[in-house]
């Protein structure tokens, strides 16, 4: 018999960035009572962070992830294929514990531009209906960047975002990204230094006419007190970022910003070591709260008005599959069959590899946001009449945050013969700190061949169905690599490296490489419910007192890291629950 708490009028799934947000941002304004259940442990707090150079913990070994022996999904390339589970961390990396994977993000901010949100449209207007392949099902988002622009701002003043304007209210700023879109403020801090390697990419793009600019991002570049009123120092340029908590509080994450003004107001609980096994629903479909197991494996019911998904995008997108009667046989929002479709990825390779046998440019300091980038290349910032592809990719210098424990993992492979022996040793010692790449993080459209669903065959610890992933790159994200690795080589060929190799062609997709944490899709917003699972409030169709957050909700995946969408996404559903649907509980929201 499942323990019965008291009821709360919001009850989430994750304990992570958007709970967090969604706490801070509505329950200071009101007297609603929340609660967010955490799978993973509370230890992620500043005096655990202290000297945490521990490489082997961190980068090797995980400590902040996700327990995949314990809950973890499974991969197959295609729909003829079979499925095996992910038991070893490689494609991406999500977190696990009190704020989530925005605890030891890599803290690069940005903002989709405005072709990124009516994507289809766009393309089909400018280029015509034939340009998009078949099977492509990329459709346009229900917000559009004029309505997002608010949101983003308020999010980036809160968090004391660093980075310099490319475009301010229509105006294109010198030194920023001249292709985003227009800004109502400035960054409220400047952009962080850029390392060495940065400053050689720069000289050579601008050579070539590009026009690079410094990473935006969420790590301060000097001491800053938020509108919240806590107090944070500027960045170290230490070098322990990307899974790594931040020793001085510089880099943005729930601890720093948002659950001291949730915790503040007595009416916010995580509890922690909990693992949600369902979405409970009554007879009349409606959602009435989760059931989860505590760290002692008792089973409890926590009760609530609202429930809302914010779990890492796999296992929202899983909540809402394994949430099943008789009203929802398929799952909670998957009346019309939408759930698991448009699952999308990003390229995130390094196509061009440069050695500077000479030289040396201080990788192990910094963090991945020191780089400068060109976004020439991204999204329709060029013509696409004759590429046979959509899509696009910002190109990027090579971040820092070089430890010795990965700094052997092919880094000199394209300059030896082989991988182990005399040579080998030589050139890493002499050359791990002389070895660049060129980046892309490019585009994911949506292909009607990758999507997700409940694997038949494997389970998780507590005897429920995996989350099945269906993907691969299709001939589209092949034919933009081609032609974004020719523009990498140019680059490279243009900084002068002693040597240099490139990877012509995109190879097929492998989940056992890391790549990015920034799977998106599965419980895609929309205008209409024949084509979406959620409305542009991610409120669930066929269950509006269900809710989801994060990158599951987007259409597809533009050539820029989520984090500061999903933040805006949930700045604005947490101004709709508060505002509105407290106001007539139970009304989808218009």
């Amino acid at each position: 018999m499942a323990h019965q708490h008291d009821p709360v009028d919001v009850v989430t799934i994750g304990g992570g960035f958007t709970a967090a947000i969604i706490a801070a941002r509505i329950l200071p304004e009101t007297s609603l009572k929340m609660v967010s259940i955490e799978q993973g442990a509370s230890q992620w707090t500043y005096p655990d962070f202290a000297h945490n150079h521990d490489s082997l913990r961190y980068s090797r070994r995980y400590a902040m992830m996700q327990d995949l022996a314990k809950s973890t999904w499974s991969w197959r390339p295609n729909a003829d294929m079979p499925s095996l589970p992910y038991r070893q961390f490689g494609s991406f990396h999500p977190g696990q514990g009190l704020g989530g994977s925005i605890v030891h993000w890599s803290a690069q901010l940005w903002r989709f531009m405005p072709t990124d949100f009516n994507y289809r449209s766009h393309y089909e207007e400018k280029y015509g209906a034939d340009i998009i392949p078949d099977g492509m099902t990329i459709q346009d988002w229900p917000v559009d960047y004029d309505e997002m622009e608010p949101y983003y701002d308020a999010f980036e003043y809160d968090i004391g975002a660093s980075g310099l304007a490319g475009n301010l209210g229509g105006q294109i700023m010198p030194g920023g990204n001249p292709y985003e879109g227009p800004r109502s403020r400035p960054f409220p801090n400047p952009p962080l230094a850029v390392n060495a390697y940065a400053d050689r990419f720069s000289e050579a793009a601008a050579e070539l006419g590009h026009r690079p600019f410094p990473q935006p991002s969420g790590i301060l570049s000097r001491g800053w007190t938020d509108p919240f009123g806590n107090v944070r120092s500027g960045c170290l340029y230490c070098g322990f970022c990307t899974r790594f908590g931040c020793e001085v509080g510089a880099k943005t994450s729930p601890q720093t910003t948002y659950l001291p003004v949730a915790l503040e107001t007595g009416r916010y609980e995580v509890r922690t070591r909990s693992h949600v096994t369902r979405i409970e629903l009554a007879d009349d479909g409606r959602a009435t709260g989760v059931t989860y197991v505590d760290s002692r494996g008792e089973e409890h019911f926590q009760p609530a008005e609202v429930v809302i998904s914010c779990s890492f995008t796999l296992e929202n997108v899983r909540n809402l599959f394994l949430a099943r009667n008789d009203a929802h046989p398929e799952g909670v929002g998957n009346d019309r069959g939408q759930l698991g479709r448009n699952y999308t990825y990003q390229l995130f390779t390094s196509p061009t590899r440069g050695l500077w046998e000479d030289e040396k440019f201080n990788f192990y300091m910094g963090n991945t946001s020191t780089i400068d980038i060109i976004y020439e290349y991204n999204g329709d910032n060029f013509d696409h009449s004759d590429l046979g592809f959509v899509g696009g990719s910002q190109i990027f210098s090579q971040p820092c945050e070089r430890e010795p424990v990965t700094s052997m993992d092919g880094l000199v492979e394209p300059f030896v013969d082989r991988q182990w022996g005399a040579d080998w040793k030589r050139m890493v010692g002499q050359s791990w700190d002389g070895v660049g790449t060129l980046n892309l993080q490019g585009e994911s459209p949506a292909h009607e061949q990758n999507f997700l669903d409940l694997d038949p065959r494997y389970t998780d610890a507590w005897g429920q169905p995996l989350l099945r992933i269906t993907f691969d790159w299709t001939e589209n994200e092949k034919k933009t690599y081609r032609f974004l690795a020719a523009r990498c080589e140019e680059i490279m060929r243009a900084m002068g490296p002693d040597r240099m190799s490139v990877e012509p062609e995109l190879g097929d997709y492998r989940i056992d490489q890391y790549q990015s944490t920034h799977p998106t899709g599965g419980a895609i917003m929309g205008a209409d419910p024949g084509n979406s699972v959620t409305n542009s409030y991610g409120q669930v169709w066929d269950t509006p007192n269900v809710f989801v957050t994060g990158a599951s909700l987007f259409p597809q995946n533009p050539g820029a890291n989520p984090s500061g969408t999903v933040a805006a996404l949930a700045y604005r559903t947490a101004d709709a629950l508060k505002d509105r649907y407290f106001r007539a509980p139970g009304q989808l929201l218009t």
